[in-house]
């Protein structure tokens, strides 16, 4: 009788294992079939997007360059065509809802398809909402991008350019002048004021049709920033940077009232040295814009990045360098076609400003042109603006940098000595300074997109003066926040620049120490070090926008974004 049972037992068990293992092949099966299914779902969706999206990219970048060079009427008419057709085609509710479902199904694995299909969902979900609304946000944008083209700021009755006032705020010792200039320039704020209002209302509409609170919260959760780590990573740089920042700043005000001639309760924001206080006015015992004087900068960023091994003439070659009426007075860099048409805007003069400014430019535009061609064409671009800012900022600063000055710009032994001090206590300075002005443009914008109404005028220079302890003009109804083209043109996008900086912090320390052997990244702009240039291409550029920003920064370092870098350069 045992026997029999054992016996009975064990059949039932082979039994119940086949079947168990018939059940999962079967489940297998299932899974496999679905997992075709779905991706097969997925190329179709990318191929009939890609078909309509490419070629309408194409003219909308061109034209957008075309309008920037130019300032003309036709060109921007062009440039809002190519946007609304664009927006058009992000509108498509039906096709949106098959990404979004083939998306929330998980039956797609690959983890490249899957990127790409966040790419895509990123593209549709701001132009679900009111397709009138949003035309009219681009109307305002293209028509307000025009307006800070051709503004002109008045001196004395004359009209200058933006570089002429930055001249005027860098080197006047007349208070009167400085004011003028400054007002002059602050002026565009009143044009651009209403539209700005309008525009915020507009955003603020969609945002809430499309489940937000507001616009900002929107812009991060499509950029994938966890709001509260944001505010707390915000909240912890204004808590490292206050008091260093303020020790410095009474340092400023000091050289900066005498140079005026007033009091230190007198200074204004005209007296220091730039537009919004966003960089360091000039401290240094060294002129350091006369080591730039009767240099080609194009040349010296020509011969830099080539000693990287990432040669840039044919950025050059195709890029629009010096200013000219009708043509934007900033720099940007941009990637036409995904392919390697990479053109950078600037309007070069003989400074350290514009040094910079080149460097970081062409930054951005190696970052463009070393992204991994082999890869799907909606991931050829950066990881975030996070990434390829900081890329760019820690180019940029390299001008300021020993080993840059002495082997790129080639000061001699003497030259250097006094130029190095200079531009390395000009560089702590500039980052702190920089610090304390974004957290204005951060609290600023979250702050007016949760509470549109408000004084914006009051609120700008309240916070000006809590985080930059700047003593307001003495009309505070002047709408200077309305004077920031980012403001209303590249919405909720300052922080990239913050957060970039916390990004270059922490590569330009692990290159140095990690691929160089070199422990104090202050010592080595990586000139001449091909090492460097291979660990840019492959851990930092080459993989565009395989993976989001705080994956990147931990393939590139090891470690998910932290301010200790920056801290530890910096701050410390």
């Amino acid at each position: 009788m045992t026997c029999q049972s054992t016996t009975v037992l064990a059949l039932g068990a082979a039994l119940a294992l086949c079947t168990s293992a018939s059940v999962m092949a079967n489940d297998v099966s299932d899974d496999q079939a679905n997992a075709r299914k779905s991706h097969e779902e997925f190329v179709a969706l990318r191929d009939a997007y890609l078909a309509k999206y490419k070629p309408l990219a194409l003219t909308s970048a061109n034209a957008w360059w075309d309008a920037s060079i130019s300032g003309n009427d036709e060109d921007f008419a062009k440039k809002k065509s190519a946007d609304n057709n664009l927006l058009d085609l992000h509108s498509d509710h039906e096709f949106f809802k098959k990404i979004d479902v083939l998306r929330q199904s998980g039956g797609l694995h690959d983890p490249i398809s899957k990127r790409q299909l966040d790419v895509m969902y990123f593209h549709f979900l701001p132009a679900q909402a009111n397709k009138d609304l949003q035309k009219k946000i681009l109307d305002i944008e293209n028509r307000v991008e025009q307006v800070f083209n051709t503004h002109r700021s008045e001196v004395r009755g004359k009209n200058i350019t933006e570089n002429d006032v930055r001249k005027i705020l860098k080197d006047s010792k007349d208070s009167e002048e400085a004011m003028q200039a400054w007002m002059g320039y602050t002026s565009v704020g009143k044009k651009i004021a209403p539209d700005l209002k309008a525009a915020v209302g507009y955003r603020n509409q969609i945002a809430k049709e499309l489940g937000f609170d507001n616009f900002y919260d929107l812009k991060l959760a499509i950029q994938e920033i966890d709001k509260q780590a944001f505010v707390e990573l915000f909240d912890e740089l204004d808590n490292l940077t206050r008091e260093p920042f303020a020790k410095i700043k009474s340092e400023i005000d000091e050289r900066m009232a005498k140079k005026f001639g007033v009091s230190k309760d007198d200074l204004r924001p005209w007296h220091f040295g730039d537009l919004f206080f966003q960089e360091a006015p000039g401290m240094e015992s060294v002129n350091l814009d006369d080591i730039f004087a009767d240099i080609d900068m194009i040349d010296l960023t020509k011969k830099y990045y080539a000693s990287l091994d990432m040669p840039c003439e044919d950025i050059i070659e195709r890029s629009d360098l010096y200013e000219r009426e009708g043509k934007s007075p900033h720099a940007f860099c941009t990637h036409i076609d995904r392919e390697g048409d990479v053109r950078v805007l600037c309007n070069l003069k003989p400074n350290m400003y514009w040094a910079d400014t080149l460097m970081h430019e062409v930054g951005h535009a190696v970052y463009d042109k070393y992204i991994d061609r082999e890869l799907p064409y909606l991931l050829r671009e950066p990881s975030h603006s996070i990434t390829t800012e900081g890329a760019a900022m820690m180019f940029g600063a390299l001008v300021k940098n020993e080993d840059w000055l002495k082997n790129v710009r080639g000061l001699s032994e003497d030259e250097a000595k006094k130029a190095v001090a200079a531009a390395q206590a000009s560089l702590r300075i500039e980052k702190l300074i920089f610090s304390r002005w974004t957290q204005v443009m951060v609290r600023f914008e979250m702050a007016m997109y949760a509470k549109p109404d408000q004084d914006l005028s009051k609120l700008w220079w309240d916070l000006k003066k809590k985080y930059q302890l700047m003593n307001p003009p003495d009309d505070m109804t002047l709408p200077g926040y309305a004077a920031k083209i980012h403001v209303l043109s590249v919405p909720v996008y300052y922080h990239s620049y913050m957060m970039g900086d916390l990004f270059a912090a922490q590569v330009h320390a692990y290159v140095a120490q990690k691929v160089l052997k070199i422990m104090n990244p202050d010592k080595t702009c990586f000139y001449n070090e091909p090492k460097a240039g291979a660990y840019f291409r492959k851990r930092v550029f080459g993989p565009g926008n395989l993976m989001s920003w705080n994956e990147l920064t931990k393939f590139a370092t090891g470690e998910y974004l932290s301010a200790k870098y920056f801290a530890k350069r910096f701050v410390n």
